[in-house]
């Protein structure tokens, strides 16, 4: 006998809460703890991310052992998102709307990242990480489409700041896409674009997370703003 499709759908209520407790996980809290021995909620931007987790092992250890911070956080917040999709898909078999899960799990995992309940729903990070691997689970090749988009936008805002970029410096390359943030606010909406002539099925599940992505952008770009409205004053 086929299942009700009204009580099929009350198992969205189990991945909306498997993908919060998978988002809740704060892997760059661990890695800091592990490799510096301190809170990073605490120490340096105060953000729970890749990004913090490499400039503080970069000014107090090595660059080498920054790298792998940063490339052990971003493989373990990527890691959140795939699995949140996949168990979405595995349970599909409980006759919930295929759609309905993905677009629930990408966005409660991306919430989870950003508020988890371990620390009593703040100082989470911003989700970036999380969020590419829900396109990895979602369609691979939408991954490297949406970092091109995003790091397009990020080139394009440094020049016309009038700053230059050392191309021959690979780490102020890098330092660039941390740093630019007007570009990387501009171009992780505008990135959704190419995700939807790509393959339009990704644009409702990726939508629900850019979102709350920029929901936990938003000090970032007040700060922006008033920074500004500073260089329009000062003469």
């Amino acid at each position: 006998m086929p299942m009700n499709p009204m009580v099929s759908n009350y198992w969205l209520i189990l991945i909306a809460a498997i993908a919060y407790l998978l988002g809740s996980f704060p892997t760059a809290y661990f890695v800091a703890r592990r490799m510096l021995g301190k809170d990073i909620r605490v120490e340096g931007s105060g953000n729970v991310g890749a990004m913090n987790v490499y400039s503080l092992a970069k000014a107090e250890k090595s660059k080498r052992l920054a790298i792998a911070g940063l490339a052990i956080t971003v493989i373990g917040d990527m890691a959140k998102g795939v699995l949140a999709i996949y168990i979405a898909r595995w349970l599909g078999f409980l006759g919930y709307n295929p759609m309905a899960a993905l677009i629930i799990s990408s966005s409660l995992v991306i919430l989870g990242h950003n508020y988890p309940f371990v620390f009593r729903f703040r100082q989470g990070g911003r989700g970036i990480a999380t969020f590419m691997g829900i396109l990895v689970a979602l369609n691979p090749p939408a991954l490297p489409i949406w970092l091109g988009t995003v790091f397009v936008c990020i080139i394009i805002a440094q020049y016309a700041q009038g700053k230059k970029i050392d191309w021959k410096n690979f780490p102020r390359v890098f330092s660039v896409i941390g740093t630019q943030t007007t570009g990387r606010i501009i171009g992780i909406p505008v990135a959704l674009a190419s995700l939807y002539g790509f393959d339009h099925r990704l644009l409702f599940p990726s939508l629900a997370a850019i979102i709350l992505i920029l929901i936990r952008h938003t000090s970032i770009i007040k700060a922006s703003i008033q920074e500004r409205r500073q260089h329009q004053i000062t003469p």
